[in-house]
């Protein structure tokens, strides 16, 4: 099954809402648990780094798809701001489900245009 052959839905939310493979792990995850998570959590169970996690759940809060409590420690739930949000996120845990691969050789793939790509290459980036 080639990335084509994904719904235009779903290669469209994908394209606007999910940009790192490990936040649509944190998506399926987050759907299939009846409680919240912290960062330490999803870091442990998808082998990602607490600073990561914390950048991917974050990402998924602003764009909608989680919501975040904080009590003493901050944790996040699968809550989809609107019902379309939630029709788009459960299209792709059905796809997950049945054609990953698929679903990750379209987040993976570089999806901007070579003209920004090669304009990126010569961006100068600060030191960490």
């Amino acid at each position: 099954m080639s990335d084509s052959e994904l719904p235009p839905d779903l290669r469209a939310f994908l394209y606007s809402c999910v940009d790192a493979v490990e936040q649509a792990d944190i998506i399926v995850l987050l759907h299939g648990s009846e409680g919240a998570f912290t960062a330490g959590m999803v870091a442990r169970e998808l082998g990602l780094t607490d600073g990561a996690a914390r950048h991917h759940l974050e990402t998924l809060v602003a764009r909608g798809l989680l919501q975040i409590a904080v009590g003493s420690e901050v944790s996040y739930r699968y809550a989809p701001r609107s019902g379309e949000l939630r029709r788009f996120a459960e299209l792709l845990i059905d796809w997950w489900g049945h054609s990953r691969s698929a679903v990750l050789r379209f987040i993976a793939t570089d999806r901007r245009s070579p003209l920004q790509s090669f304009s990126n290459a010569f961006r100068i980036r600060r030191k960490q």
